[in-house]
């Protein structure tokens, strides 16, 4: 059983080691691609996108946000020859902008770590500031002569620590906010009884109408059924001596007797 766990345990272990050694194989032509993409990146891209982000007017003396999308192409390609997605571009330079508040700004650019994903070429590109390291991250159409970006972004790095903290923190404030929020809508609820009290007393003094309206009906039937009582007396005595007529018959008082 032990040579049999050894043996599985070897296998697995060969087949990681062939999976971490395995390469994907690019053509000559997909090489140079990617490597032109990479120096896009590394010596025009990341130093426009920073600059433009720290200084918002440093193309043509106009912030880039009166520019539209394809003013800002147009310029990039006329005037510096970097061809890019104008619509990109203003996403990435807010994106810049955030990150540079975040991690400083940018120190020295690392070495691209390049990627082949279908019709686009991945740039990663580690970079130091003033705070933390950062990564950027540019995509480019997969083009010989001209890539194209279409996309950048810049994300601060932060500790595992940091990132715990962080998320600590806003739940706590998710958390805070939700109480808030049940407190204000208890403190809604309790209004609506004190707006409704003056119904209430109404429906209890209409209860209270209909209470003795109900009694005095009873005290009427009660009588009612009395003088009926007296009046059926007064006819079983006068058959029993011999008359037709009730005159002169009087009841005083009508007793029940308890039967043993």
């Amino acid at each position: 059983m032990k040579k049999f766990r050894i043996v599985i345990l070897s296998v697995i272990l060969g087949l990681l080691l062939c999976a971490c050694g395995e390469t994907t194989e690019y053509t000559a032509i997909q090489n140079k691609r990617m490597e032109y993409a990479g120096m896009i990146a590394t010596s025009y891209g990341i130093n426009i996108l920073s600059e433009v982000a720290l200084e918002p007017d440093v193309i043509g003396g106009v912030p880039y946000t009166d520019y539209t999308y394809d003013e800002l192409e147009k310029f990039m390609a006329d005037y510096i020859g970097f061809s890019v997605d104008g619509y990109a571009f203003a996403n990435a330079v807010d994106s810049f902008q955030k990150g540079i508040s975040e991690a400083g700004e940018i120190v020295s650019i690392g070495e691209p770590v390049v990627t082949l994903d279908g019709n686009e070429i991945i740039v990663d590109v580690e970079c130091q500031c003033e705070k933390r390291f950062a990564d950027v991250e540019m995509i480019f159409t997969n083009d010989v002569y001209n890539p194209r970006m279409t996309s950048a972004a810049f994300n601060a790095r932060y500790t595992l620590g940091e990132k715990m903290s962080k998320a600590g923190l806003n739940t706590v404030i998710g958390m805070g906010t939700v109480f808030v929020m049940l407190i204000v809508i208890s403190f809604i609820i309790s209004l609506f009884g004190l707006f409704s009290g003056g119904g209430r007393k109404k429906d209890k003094t209409e209860d209270g109408i209909d209470r003795a309206v109900k009694q005095i009906e009873k005290n009427e039937t009660a009588e009612m059924g009395d003088a009926q009582l007296v009046a059926v007396i007064a006819a079983a005595i006068a058959a029993y001596e011999g008359t037709t007529s009730t005159d002169g018959f009087v009841v005083r008082s009508i007793r029940k007797i308890k039967r043993q």
